[in-house]
């Protein structure tokens, strides 16, 4: 039971399989715990607030205070992703960046958030837009500030269903099966150069992750801008992640570099020689044209 959660940092969004409600909410306080004592903003939203409340309250955490601060929330799916009525997947968006604007200015060193995902079954209108909104939620993650939980009941979604979601998450844990940041895909924004920071692996299970990161990359940047995917701390990537950023080139100008023999020949045998505007090198910066 311990450990499922343990290596998460900041800057993680991560889809969580569960088949165990004890399980379930003793990590999901041990998340909270332990933003609470990183002086982390720590939210949680699902229908057991008051089972959390109890389990931090077990674990020494005068809940009473430290929701009076503000320095934890514990609240409903009506009063997170279903406020309104309905799942507006744009309106949920802004909601969680206008939170974590505020969480900075109130001096938090990050903020961390566990939303259980359950109510998404309900049929509530705008629900069948929940794989667009976690692939698009990944930007708010991206400046390793805020951290993220998708607890996912495998008891209740169907497996192509949960297949699909877990897709648009960068890294995954399961039961028996602790979320592991080697195996795991880590996505950083970078200011100097523009553009992303790669870690771990990236493979067909975080494929849409990427793909929304890449395109909101370069959605962003300024006209014509050169966007450099640093490659250098990827473990693995498959297929799928090559086309991912091969495609990248088609949007502006391109560097991949730190790439590794492996990923170059990848990246060369999907017809990266043959695109204006691609680089792709071995070396940190991209100086040298290595295709």
């Amino acid at each position: 039971m311990a450990g499922l959660l343990d290596r998460l940092e900041l800057g993680d969004h991560v889809c969580w399989t569960v088949d165990d409600d004890e399980i379930r909410r003793d990590a999901i306080a041990g998340v909270l715990l332990g933003g609470l004592r990183a002086d982390h903003k720590v939210i949680y939203s699902g229908d057991e607030p008051g089972a959390v409340l109890s389990a931090l309250a077990r674990r020494g955490v005068a809940t009473e205070a430290a929701i009076g601060s503000g320095q934890l929330v514990a609240v409903t799916p009506e009063g997170s992703y279903l406020a309104g009525g309905s799942f507006d997947a744009e309106g949920t968006l802004a909601l969680w960046s206008a939170e974590k604007a505020r969480t900075r200015a109130e001096g938090y060193r990050g903020m961390r958030v566990v939303g259980e995902m359950n109510w998404a079954l309900r049929r509530f209108p705008g629900t069948e837009r929940l794989e667009w909104y976690e692939a698009r939620c990944n930007k708010m993650f991206a400046d390793g500030f805020v951290m993220g939980v998708c607890v996912y009941d495998q008891r209740l979604f169907d497996p192509m269903t949960l297949r699909r979601l877990a897709l648009a998450h960068p890294g995954a844990a399961g039961p028996l099966l602790p979320f592991d940041p080697d195996t795991s895909l880590r996505i950083r924004k970078t200011e100097e150069p523009y553009g992303l920071w790669l870690s771990g692996e990236a493979d067909m299970s975080n494929r849409d992750a990427l793909a929304a990161m890449v395109r909101e990359i370069f959605a962003v940047r300024e006209p014509g801008a050169l966007v450099t995917i640093d490659a250098t701390a990827l473990r693995f990537a498959d297929t799928a992640a090559a086309r991912v950023l091969l495609d990248a080139a088609h949007q502006g100008p391109t560097h991949i570099v730190g790439c590794s023999a492996v990923m170059l020949r990848l990246l060369n045998f999907h017809g990266a020689a043959s695109m204006p505007g691609l680089v792709v090198s071995s070396g940190y910066p991209a100086t040298t044209d290595e295709r």
